[in-house]
């Protein structure tokens, strides 16, 4: 992903990662049943606080596009907007 988070946009960073993971699952980066990016990561890699990757990732699962396994991490459910990936 070489997508960025715009500090400058009224658009909140969380609204902004969860975007760009949105797309990435849309276009099969991460395909049903795959783990997603930790929290650790994203905040590496995007430049946010742990805070904002933690709101972006509850704002997908809000969506049904991410799911967290308990000591596991976040993925991508193996259904998706009801298209089971089996």
């Amino acid at each position: 992903m070489t997508a960025r988070i715009d500090p400058m946009s009224p658009v909140p960073r969380y609204r902004q990662l969860a975007a760009i993971l949105r797309k990435a699952i849309e276009v099969g980066d991460y395909p049903p049943g795959s783990r997603l990016p930790s929290e650790k990561t994203l905040t590496q890699t995007y430049g946010v606080a742990r805070e904002t990757a933690s709101k972006a990732m509850d704002a997908l699962a809000a969506e049904g596009l991410a799911v967290m396994v308990p000591g596991v991490g976040w993925h991508v459910p193996p259904e998706v907007n009801g298209n089971p990936d089996a």
